[in-house]
């Protein structure tokens, strides 16, 4: 049998293989190292005094707000305060009876945007409010009527 050369394509390596290698090494390494001193020169120094962060905890805490609730309905109603798409139970109201309570700062959300839900206990009615956007020193009413869809919030 006669032996065929087949022609192969092959890379042909001269010398100094790897040499291109290392030297996009060494670029990327120093390219790493000045974006890095950079970010370090330009990150500056920011001074931070006692009024500055009087002022950002004067920001952070939401003023009390009070939530007056009026119930009109013959049976004993649970009360929800839905906030950042959260729904927690927040209390339960007599029938025939008010309630004045403070809604904790946790339950206000993150923008001060909540509504108030409201399930009779023993029945299959139920009332959401519109969104309520909480400022200042806020007062809520909700008055609960005998049909839950009936019910109203005030805002001042």
């Amino acid at each position: 049998m006669q032996h065929i050369p087949v022609p192969v394509a092959t890379w042909r390596r001269d010398l100094g293989v790897g040499e291109n290698m290392a030297r996009r090494r060494t670029t990327l390494a120093s390219c790493f190292i000045v974006s890095g001193l950079l970010l370090l020169a330009c990150a500056g120094r920011h001074t931070v005094t006692t009024d500055s962060l009087a002022e950002a905890s004067e920001t952070i805490a939401p003023e009390p707000v009070v939530l007056e609730v009026e119930n009109h309905n013959w049976a004993d109603v649970i009360l929800y305060v839905v906030h950042d798409g959260v729904q927690t139970r927040f209390t339960q109201v007599a029938a025939a009876h008010n309630l004045s309570i403070e809604i904790p700062p946790r339950l206000q959300g993150q923008m001060g945007v909540i509504k108030i839900a409201a399930r009779r206990i023993g029945g299959t009615d139920s009332f959401v409010s519109q969104a309520i956007s909480l400022r200042g020193n806020s007062a809520v009413r909700v008055t609960l009527e005998s049909s839950l869809s009936h019910s109203s919030v005030g805002v001042w």
